[in-house]
């Protein structure tokens, strides 16, 4: 079984490791990775090392803090995702494997940090579109009123007639 800790930096001690499947929990905060979230990010690091390879796989959970695109309000969500990485100590090996998922280290390595890989993994885990949620109203374009919350008394105001195309095929929809 595996132990829990709370860390900086994420570094997996490699050298004298015995071959075999390797268990590690890892707990960070979301400012250690210049990243603002809810809670901490836990991560469960899978580290299988056979000969001249060292292969990681890695679940990330945490609950990221966003900003609707529509009200503009605060809302947390939770993320999770997967890295992988391919850690060979002959670069003629690397050849086999997908660029992205390996990379060459030395045999006299120590300690592999796996802390950047982690954060840009839980970068692109993130929404490109952030919505507190799918009802969402958003914001009165003219008085800024979160139509989530209240109504407001704007009309419509007229539309540029050269958007009248765009917005049949909206309304179609």
């Amino acid at each position: 079984m595996s132990e829990l800790s709370t860390t900086v930096s994420i570094k997996i001690q490699v050298g004298g490791l015995a071959e075999g499947i390797h268990e590690y929990q890892f707990k960070v905060e979301g400012s250690d990775l210049n990243l603002e979230f809810a809670s901490s990010v836990m991560v469960s690091v899978s580290l299988d090392k056979a000969g001249s390879q060292i292969f990681v796989s890695a679940m990330l959970q945490t609950m990221g803090t966003f900003s609707c695109d529509r009200c503009l309000a605060a809302f947390t969500r939770p993320l999770s995702a997967a890295y992988r990485m391919c850690y060979l100590f002959d670069s003629e090996e690397a050849d086999r494997f997908d660029p992205a998922e390996v990379q060459v280290i030395s045999p006299s390595l120590n300690v592999i940090d796996i802390t950047d890989d982690v954060r840009q993994t839980l970068l692109l885990a993130v929404p490109l579109k952030l919505v507190c949620s799918d009802t969402c109203k958003g914001l009165c374009p003219t008085c800024g009123i979160n139509w989530n919350l209240e109504a407001c008394d704007c009309h419509e105001e007229g539309t540029d007639p050269r958007w009248e195309e765009l917005k049949k095929l909206r309304d179609r929809n």
